[in-house]
């Protein structure tokens, strides 16, 4: 596989998701779309910049387990939920409701993944020589694939927090969980043990959380009149 057929895999799910938004979704809006990809491109540079500017200071002297999960939470979770969060903002609410707005921050989200999919990619090309291709393969079917429904979820939680705020309610638990989850998913995917068999309790726990918000949501919109 060619590094531009590979670049092109990474951003499958994307166009799919987006067709499949627009198919099976009333009310989605082609216009709104294209805006969360945009916002989801948005944040990509500031979350660059501060993740470069940050990692080598949270780096600590002794790979200690407390020390690697609290640069995973703060790197990875906090910084990067965080700018996520915050360009959500620039998403306007008005004319549309919770529903809505939970499908355009999966999109937001989902442009980020498979955005640091194309780096996977791009670092596994640089560091495979022999054996490329099975490793790349490998490498975008599971772990990127895995870093897709995180940014996914984790966006679309703080999309749910970011339309509470919009509507007078504070769902603070959202953008908890989004900041956390994706902390504790990245620090259990970095150890070269077993225990990093227990980024998947992270995303299943991720869903369950997007499942419990999603409802509360809901029952915003009922208050609001909007269902």
């Amino acid at each position: 596989m060619n590094i531009y057929s590979a670049i092109i895999l990474c951003f499958v799910p994307l166009v799919t998701v987006f067709l499949l938004l627009k198919i099976l979704v009333e009310g989605i809006s082609i216009v709104k779309e294209l805006l969360a990809c945009l916002i989801g491109l948005i944040a990509v540079i500031p979350i660059t910049v501060l993740q470069f500017c940050f990692g080598d200071l949270l780096l600590f002297k002794n790979n200690l387990f407390f020390s690697l999960l609290f640069r995973s939470v703060v790197l990875y979770g906090l910084i990067e939920e965080g700018i996520k969060g915050g360009t959500l903002f620039l998403f306007p609410v008005k004319k549309i409701d919770g529903r809505l707005m939970f499908y355009y921050s999966i999109l937001a989200g989902l442009f980020l993944g498979c955005f640091e999919s194309v780096i996977y990619v791009l670092r596994a090309i640089q560091d495979v020589s022999s054996h490329g291709g099975e490793v790349l393969l490998h490498l975008i079917f599971i772990r990127s694939f895995t870093a897709i429904v995180i940014h996914s979820f984790c966006a679309s939680l703080l999309g749910m927090f970011v339309y509470g705020i919009k509507n007078k309610k504070v769902l603070i638990g959202a953008a908890l969980s989004a900041v956390l989850l994706h902390g504790l998913y990245d620090f259990f995917v970095i150890l070269n043990s077993p225990i990093n068999y227990f980024a998947y309790a992270a995303i299943a726990l991720l869903l369950l959380e997007t499942r419990f918000y999603y409802v509360k949501i809901k029952n915003i919109d009922s208050e609001l009149g909007k269902i």
